[in-house]
């Protein structure tokens, strides 16, 4: 039984089973504090259809199984992952929560996808 797709802004932690179409707009290798030639994470901010975006956490334990899987630009259909709160220092996105990959994520390149190459989001600051 094929898995329904979801949309960014649906994603919480109610649910195990989530399956979502998304863009990578942007990708960042953070360095290990104590030793900055080391990774101690990949950030990503992922966009759906909607420009919805979501920022996405693939922890030490995890790079060697993605790094090499995602790229800036591409879209993907991505199921089964973990999803916890969007806290700490680093936000790039106003998404109460954040995604993390499990060691049994699955990532499928989506060629199809009618995602915006670009997610500029622009607020209006009164002071």
């Amino acid at each position: 039984m094929a898995m329904d797709i979801n949309y960014v802004s649906d994603i919480n932690p109610s649910k195990e089973s989530w399956k979502i179409i998304v863009r990578v707009t942007h990708l960042l290798h953070v360095p290990s504090y104590n030793n900055p030639s080391e990774l101690h994470s990949i950030e990503l901010v992922l966009m759906d259809e909607k420009g919805d975006k979501i920022q996405v956490s693939i922890k030490r334990s995890m790079i060697m199984t993605y790094q090499n899987l995602l790229n800036e630009g591409e879209s993907y259909t991505l199921m089964t992952f973990g999803v916890g709160l969007n806290s700490g220092d680093y936000k790039p996105t106003s998404h109460a929560y954040k995604i993390n990959f499990l060691n049994i994520t699955k990532i499928e390149v989506n060629r199809d996808a009618s995602i915006p190459l670009y997610g500029l989001s622009l607020q209006l600051m009164v002071i």
